[in-house]
């Protein structure tokens, strides 16, 4: 079966190779379709060996163990890359680069992500962590969104019924996102370029440049997360390659050489210190898989 798939199929690849943080042990089956056949084909692939799946886009806010994943990893970065624009409504791919959608939807005079500059990755990866800041998620801005289940028909869910709107976005058991409905708004082109260039200003003062994965932990209600961290004397702790960020120390960084038990174990003292300074749990904002 995996001969039929017309995208790439790799085995024992490294993840290390595929999310931002640079770390991660192999995975036993990994795949790049070329379309939605392809999605098929490996869902059923998976199926048929009994293995588990998870869908990655490009990679961020992702920790895979140091030993690997034991099952199929597909990654949707390079299928399902187009997007439709309908009067103030986008169709978009999941394989679709956020920052990508934002500049396609400023040359039509449409606004509205404006909150989400900045934020890397895919629309699949940013809904399914519902991406975003203090002052919008994608999720707030998603009508629709349509799955291909592992039978290999497609479904559909509105807003509404419970599906969107979550801190995180909760997918139905072995059904796959594959492209969403996102809505914008009419705003003049030069107010959403100044915006933007603001913006990005503003996050390159705060955000490492050097290997990294988005905001390590969520902010609790009413306080802000990097903040507590800070107050507990963080800032800049670290371990083997792995290093609390400085500035912001909601993130850690790769200094090179660090491995997932490494940035692990930051997440723990991070976590202790904070709970037992503050009496607050801070809840991861990143998806750790395996291990």
């Amino acid at each position: 079966m995996a001969g039929r798939i017309r995208g790439e199929v790799r085995f024992k690849e490294p993840l290390s190779f595929h999310t931002s943080l640079r770390v991660g042990g192999p995975a036993d089956i990994f795949i790049v379709p070329y379309d939605l056949g392809d999605i098929r084909l490996a869902l059923a692939l998976a199926e048929r060996e009994q293995l588990p799946v998870e869908v990655i886009g490009g990679g961020n806010n992702l920790l895979f163990g140091d030993r690997g994943y034991h099952g199929v990893v597909i990654k949707m970065e390079k299928c399902l890359g187009l997007v439709k624009f309908h009067g103030e409504e986008a169709v978009a791919g999941v394989g679709v680069e956020l920052s990508a959608l934002i500049r396609e939807a400023v040359a039509l005079n449409l606004g509205g992500l404006e909150c989400l500059i900045g934020i890397p990755g895919t629309v699949g990866g940013a809904i399914a962590m519902n991406a975003g800041s203090t002052e919008g998620r994608l999720g707030d801005f998603v009508s629709a969104v349509h799955f291909l289940y592992s039978d290999g028909t497609l479904g559909e869910f509105k807003k509404g019924n419970g599906v969107l709107g979550c801190d995180e976005f909760c997918a139905p058991p072995g059904a796959v996102l594959i492209e969403a409905r996102i809505q914008f708004h009419r705003r003049p082109q030069a107010e959403i370029q100044e915006e933007i260039k603001r913006r990005l200003k503003e996050k390159k003062t705060a955000q490492p440049i050097m290997t990294s994965a988005g905001y390590i932990w969520k902010n609790p209600l009413g306080e802000v997360a990097g903040r507590l961290i800070q107050n507990v004397g963080l800032n800049g702790k670290r371990l083997n390659g792995a290093e609390i960020f400085r500035t912001n120390p909601n993130f850690i960084v790769n200094r090179g050489e660090a491995t997932a038990v490494d940035i692990k174990a930051l997440m723990y003292i991070a976590r202790e210190r904070v709970q037992a300074e503050f009496g607050i749990a801070l809840e991861p904002a990143i998806r750790i898989i395996g291990d």
